[in-house]
């Protein structure tokens, strides 16, 4: 395959998950069908397969963007913290949830769409295996609440496995609120809430 080809290839699989993306938040993943994402990428019915195999793999795939982008914008964000502030496991907390807050505003349609795939977790064995296999923040996060309980941040006695949960489920309750409400709260403030 030439290069123009794999460039073309590459455009029109992000063409298919942007469509995807705007489908799957309007409508939620049971009402939305393959055609459904054809039609809003302006393809014909049978090229989404082209690309991915079923509305399932689709979904995940959109997962594993989001992944790897809030990963990316992570690590730009706590790379760009004073040096003295990345030594400090709670500063760096306050970032990676201000980071995540700054995702959830720009890719709303992708975060309403994992908002849903925590329900969905529990029905579709794909997703659920997605979602386990792919929270590297949720890991983040209690490595974090480790390092921060060695350091003194936070008291000898906390349980860094459940603080961390307790985190990773207050940001997903935030991502929902966020998309009912855009804007009704600061992320930079929860995020010094979530960090205290």
């Amino acid at each position: 395959m030439s290069k123009i080809d794999e460039k073309t290839r590459a455009a029109r699989r992000a063409q298919i998950l942007a469509a995807a993306a705007t489908r799957f938040a309007r409508t939620g993943y049971h009402a939305t069908t393959m055609a459904d994402v054809a039609t809003e990428a302006g393809v014909s019915k049978g090229t989404p397969y082209l690309y991915f195999p079923g509305k399932e793999t689709l979904y995940v795939r959109l997962y594993e963007e989001w992944d790897r982008g809030l990963a990316k914008r992570i690590e730009i964000t706590t790379s760009a913290m004073r040096a003295d502030a990345r030594t400090s496991p709670r500063q760096v907390l306050r970032a990676v949830v201000t980071a995540i807050g700054a995702h959830v505003a720009e890719h709303s349609d992708i975060s309403r769409v994992l908002t849903e795939s925590r329900a969905l977790a529990a029905y579709q064995p794909i997703i659920a295996a997605a979602a386990r296999g792919t929270d590297a923040v949720a890991r983040q996060i209690e490595d974090l609440i480790k390092e921060g309980v060695a350091a003194g941040e936070w008291p000898g006695e906390t349980d860094h496995t459940l603080r961390a949960r307790i985190i990773t489920a207050a940001v997903h309750g935030l991502m929902a609120q966020w998309h009912l409400a855009p804007g009704s709260f600061s992320w930079a403030e929860a995020a010094d809430a979530l960090a205290s």
